[in-house]
């Protein structure tokens, strides 16, 4: 690992977030749990996988973390010491005009070019684990769609968590898209972190196929999608009409349009910095262009 002063140097050059050195183990904890391999882990912080590997075993050997359930939104272990550990981790990153704010692939174009966000692995998820990553100080936020959600909302409405505040970020239009008029169904997220997504769709006629839950990366969602022929439902504003053409894609006619809502959850007590970026509607309604309902 490099040494404090070089990476130091690094962060004020590259103006990225850099942890305390006592609370170094808990940052990479994090991001394991946040990308959910000890590999994409140590690709994400550019580290040595073992190095990924010693922080979680010392810290499950010192603070006695007995592994969660691989249904749990932090697999890796989690008590109380763990959890004011990170909600010391989260004051620094405030301190230093920082906020970790987690969404999916789908979403991530909404977290991009704002310097004062510290990126997070892009991830599907229930969004029952957004909220608990969030309680349990891994993330300061999360962007989450109403696709969702376990049932449908009136528009126009939020959900409501204990400790979490929901800002509407607005409603976003879904099409499917693909490199040809002629597709054998639609890859998803698994149903899972996308129930009203499965339903919408479902109910419209289409065969659904998931996406492998260890393949998040965008290439490998077109990678499946070239080599099964499938469609991807995807917001045209925030993919953008250059990525789109890039990867061939366009909008198949037949397929009836689909909203969704998008919202920003944050700890209730979080009070960001001036210096941090806040997403709102605005900033939602400017990546969505035109597309923006």
């Amino acid at each position: 690992m490099a040494s404090q002063g070089s990476r130091a140097a690094v962060a004020a050059t590259t103006k990225t977030y850099l942890p305390p050195s006592l609370l170094e183990d808990v940052h990479v904890l994090d991001f394991l749990e946040l990308s959910g391999s000890q590999y994409e882990a140590a690709n994400h912080l550019a580290m040595h996988q073992s190095t990924v590997s010693r922080s979680l075993s010392k810290l499950q050997h010192e603070l006695e973390l007995a592994p969660g359930r691989r249904s749990a939104a932090c697999r890796y272990g989690r008590n109380a010491c763990l959890d004011m550990l990170r909600l010391s981790c989260r004051a620094h990153r405030l301190m230093k005009g920082f906020l970790r704010i987690g969404t999916d692939p789908l979403h991530q174009t909404l977290l991009s070019k704002q310097a004062s966000l510290q990126t997070a692995p892009s991830r599907f998820r229930k969004v029952t684990h957004w909220v608990d990553l969030i309680h349990h100080g891994v993330l300061d936020g999360a962007i989450v769609s109403s696709m969702g959600m376990e049932k449908s909302m009136p528009a126009g409405s939020v959900p409501c968590w204990h400790g979490v505040v929901i800002e509407p970020l607005g409603v976003l239009p879904l099409e499917l898209m693909a490199r040809s008029t002629s597709v054998k169904g639609v890859l998803v997220p698994n149903r899972a972190a996308a129930p009203m997504l499965h339903r919408a769709l479902e109910g419209n006629g289409h065969k659904l196929l998931s996406q492998p839950r260890a393949a998040q990366e965008p290439a490998a969602w077109l990678n499946r999608m070239r080599d099964r022929e499938l469609s991807l439902p995807l917001c045209p504003g925030l993919v953008g009409k250059a990525w789109l053409s890039d990867h061939s894609l366009a909008p198949l006619q037949a397929s009836p349009p689909l909203q969704e809502a998008i919202w920003l959850l944050l700890p209730q007590a979080l009070e960001p910095p001036a210096t941090a970026a806040r997403p709102g509607s605005m900033w939602c309604r400017q990546q969505a262009g035109d597309n923006e309902i």
